[in-house]
């Protein structure tokens, strides 16, 4: 490059800089748009009129200082706070002016002017809803590292919600679920927070319940229990062979020593006895407690010898 060209360049260079600084430093009008939160809606209520997005904002500075506004996520987003509001005759009106020009203003420099804003007015409508209560039903997949498990009921609380819609919508709703929770690898007691399904056109009031999980370390145990007759005619005995019978289980390490022979029954029944061929009769089963997992016998058949009293 020469000398003549290199001055041309430098001149090009320096009279677009003056051009731009000369452009920016003119008066302007910019529109802005900034987004809008809502918040505390009241849950027993429904806005039947569109609620905008975004405040667009008019506003006159100098092209320099409208550039900065340009830039992304530069402003707060405005929070409509229905706290704040009360509604008259299900109706409410507010002016944007009212509403958020000192927290605008507070984002601007000193330089700036609000010349307008749209809307100029917030207004919404709205109906009541109706409501009801229903049972909430918990969506989960646990699972526990070996040798651990559940021990005892999960508690969901609340164990009901209050739903709010249109009469003929919340009338065919009679249970709402959770959001489904998955937790692997479980070896300790777990509180959790879940959040209730969301359904079209309904709220819900909470809208998320806490889960107790009750976890802990269950072992292998047995004991031995009776055998019970059941339908024994007075005159009548019927010896069985063994007289008791192993029972194996897991119990969980809090209730370890809480296991009590009494709380379990293992039994024939004589009928069953007197009508089969065979002196070999299969056990049952009828009650163990309900924390106990796992739960078998040792042996599922007896021997029973039918003897008749003097």
């Amino acid at each position: 490059m020469n000398k003549n060209a290199f001055i041309f360049l430098f001149f090009c260079i320096a009279a677009t800089i003056f051009w731009f600084v000369v452009v920016l430093d003119k008066e302007y009008e910019t529109r802005i748009a900034i987004p809008i939160q809502y918040i505390n809606v009241p849950v027993d209520i429904e806005i039947v009129n569109d609620m905008p997005s975004h405040l667009d904002v008019r506003i006159r500075d100098k092209g320099i200082s409208l550039l900065v506004y340009r830039q992304k996520n530069y402003f707060d987003p405005l929070v409509f706070d229905f706290n704040k509001h009360t509604f008259i005759r299900n109706a409410l009106s507010v002016s944007s002016s009212a509403l958020f020009e000192k927290v605008i203003s507070e984002q601007l420099l000193s330089t700036s002017v609000i010349e307008d804003y749209s809307p100029r007015t917030f207004d919404f409508q709205h109906i009541k809803l109706n409501k009801k209560r229903v049972p909430v039903r918990l969506r989960y997949d646990f699972s526990y590292r070996k040798q651990y498990s559940l021990a005892g009921d999960l508690i969901v609380s609340p164990n009901e919600v209050t739903i709010y819609g249109n009469k003929e919508r919340i009338d065919t709703i009679h249970y709402v679920t959770t959001e489904r929770v998955v937790l692997t690898d479980l070896t300790d007691t777990t509180k959790i927070t879940v959040l209730v399904e969301k359904l079209p056109h309904t709220r819900f009031l909470p809208n998320n319940v806490s889960v107790f999980i009750p976890v802990e370390v269950f072992t292998e145990s047995s004991m031995h229990i009776p055998i019970t007759v059941h339908n024994v005619p007075d005159n009548v005995a019927v010896r069985v062979i063994p007289a008791d019978v192993e029972v194996l289980y897991q119990v969980g390490k809090s209730m370890y020593n809480k296991v009590n022979p009494m709380d379990f029954v293992i039994s024939v029944d004589y009928n069953n006895v007197v009508r089969s061929t065979s002196r070999r009769q299969i056990l049952t089963l009828e009650k163990y407690p309900t924390y106990l997992r796992n739960v078998k016998l040792g042996t599922m058949e007896i021997d029973c010898f039918i003897e008749i009293k003097d």
